[in-house]
Parts: C-alpha cells; sequence; structure tokens
C-alpha cells in the first residue's frame, strides 16, 4: 500500500513537471545593411544536423528575455547585439517540439554592427542573407522547422511597418516644418508689406528729429513744443509697431560698414573699412527689422 501511493506521488510529480513551461528564445539579427544571419547546424548539435536555424536557446531561470536572447547569440556568434522588438510569442502544436517541455517561443528582432561571426560547435557554417533569400533557405521547411521562416516573415512585416512608419514621421516633421516656414514668410510679409511706406517716412522722423534736437531750453515746455513732441513719439510708436528699430550708433563707436554709410567733406558717400575709422557724429539715424537692414546710419567719420 505505501509503495503504491509512493508511485501516485511519483507520478503526480512527473505530470506536474511534464506541465512546467519552458521558454525558448530566437532572434532575426540584422547587420547594418539589414542582412540576416542564418546558421546550419553542426554534427554535435542533438537535433537537425545539416538544417539552417536562427540564433538563440533557452531562457534559464531568473533571466530576463532580453538577457536569454543577449547571452545565446553571444554564446553561438560571438556577436554583441542590441534588442529591437519582440515580433511573435509562439506555441508548438504537439507533435512539433523539440523536446517535450518546449511549449512556447519568444521570436525577436536584434541589430549587430559587426559581421564577423565567431561560432560555436552547435554550428558548422553561417550566412548573412537579405531577408527573401533567408525566406528561400526556410521554403522546404515543416513542422519546428516552419517556424524560423514564419519568424523571417514576421520579422519581414515588422521591418515593413517600420520604413513606413519613418516615412510618415519624416513627412509629419517636414510638414511641421513646412508650417514654420508659412509662418515666419507671413510674418516676414507682414513686416515688409508696409516697408515702402515706412521708408517714405523716415525722412518725416528725421526732420522732427532735426528740429526738436535744436529747441532751446526755455521753449521745452511751451504748449506748441509739447505737441511736436507728441506728434514725434507718434511716429517713433507707429515705427516700433512695424518692427523697425533703430540702429544704435553713438560717437566714437567704432565704424562698421553693415550698418553704417559714411559722409566726409573729401568724398560724399563713401564706405569706409571697419576698424579704419571711428563715428565722429551721426547726422541720419539708421533703421532695421529684425536684423535687415532698411536703412543705413549715416555718420562722419574720422
Amino acid at each position: 500500500m505505501v509503495k503504491t501511493m509512493k508511485t501516485n506521488k511519483d507520478s503526480e510529480k512527473e505530470e506536474i513537471k511534464s506541465r512546467i513551461m519552458t521558454l525558448t528564445i530566437k532572434a532575426v539579427v540584422l547587420n547594418r545593411d539589414n542582412e540576416v544571419l542564418i546558421l546550419k547546424r553542426s554534427r554535435n548539435n542533438l537535433y537537425g544536423v545539416g538544417k539552417y536555424d536562427l540564433p538563440g536557446g533557452h531562457i534559464q531561470e531568473n533571466e530576463s528575455y532580453k538577457d536569454a536572447i543577449s547571452r545565446e547569440v553571444k554564446e553561438e556568434t560571438g556577436l554583441d547585439v542590441i534588442f529591437e522588438a519582440v515580433i511573435d510569442v509562439v506555441e508548438f502544436p504537439e507533435g512539433t517540439q523539440q523536446f517535450r517541455d518546449e511549449k512556447r517561443g519568444i521570436r525577436c528582432i536584434c541589430l549587430s554592427h559587426f559581421n564577423e561571426v565567431k561560432l560555436s560547435p552547435e554550428h558548422e557554417q553561417f550566412k548573412w542573407l537579405p531577408i527573401e533569400k533567408a525566406l528561400d533557405v526556410f521554403s522546404q521547411a515543416d513542422g519546428f522547422e516552419n517556424e524560423k521562416r514564419n519568424t523571417l516573415l514576421e520579422a519581414k512585416s515588422y521591418l515593413e511597418m517600420k520604413k513606413s512608419l519613418d516615412g510618415w514621421k519624416r513627412c509629419l516633421a517636414d510638414f511641421e516644418n513646412y508650417k514654420k516656414r508659412q509662418m515666419e514668410e507671413k510674418k516676414d510679409m507682414v513686416a515688409y508689406s508696409n516697408l515702402n511706406l515706412i521708408l517714405e517716412l523716415l525722412p518725416v522722423v528725421d526732420n522732427f528729429h532735426a528740429s526738436t534736437e535744436h529747441i532751446p531750453a526755455e521753449q521745452k515746455d511751451n504748449p506748441w513744443v509739447t505737441g511736436i513732441m507728441h506728434i514725434q513719439k507718434q511716429l517713433e510708436k507707429i515705427l516700433e509697431d512695424n518692427g523697425i528699430s533703430e540702429i544704435v550708433v553713438k560717437k566714437g563707436d567704432e565704424f562698421d560698414p553693415a550698418t553704417m554709410e559714411a559722409i566726409s567733406h573729401e568724398a560724399q558717400n563713401t564706405k569706409r573699412e571697419a576698424g579704419e575709422s571711428k563715428v565722429k557724429k551721426v547726422l541720419v539715424k539708421g533703421y532695421r527689422i529684425d536684423e535687415r537692414v532698411v536703412r543705413a546710419a549715416r555718420v562722419v567719420v574720422e
């Protein structure tokens, strides 16, 4: 009776053990040329001698699937890979398992920056192939071996989807850049649409400045003078509201031909090289829109 009970317990343990799930993991390893790595099993392999396979193996206890695939690929090929994505989780039908306890597997894509493969004793040959040619290698596979072909098909679908997504992202980025350019162009159009009017207004502002700069001190509180100063400020506000700013130039500044025009007794309307002269007097103020000079400051140099 005791012997029978022991046998039942042993049978129960065996049944529980048979239900324990061992996960396999395989990788579609891609190089920089988008070629797939396939491996030919050697005579040292336990099964499928001479058939082609994808790098991979089993996930060990307390090991993540990412760590597992990195370890398995390194052991079998010598390659360090970068994990890209899980592309499939497979469940093997009864009768197609490599071993009795293999029930499910994780399939993923990994990337390698190198092509130099160092095979383990499990394999005797390797090939880097475009994914279409790799599919041809597994075209006659069936059962458990056909799962490699299905994994490559999933990888192909993933890569096509990623390519389409990358194209969509580029289109979206191009559209965002287009909108930014349109906004800048619209801004410039608004800024420059009134440029001719502004250029005609500047001499009027110059005349106000020429007049108000020489008002005697005792006349500054005169109501008429106050009114003139108010009109001058209104004109300056119109320039400011249209994005026109003064190019600030002071006596003693180094002459800058990009923003100044030199007026001298010896040669009027001549340009001086930067660093050769300094500003002696500002005759007419200069103005710009953003970084564009719309009128250079006219100065006397020395």
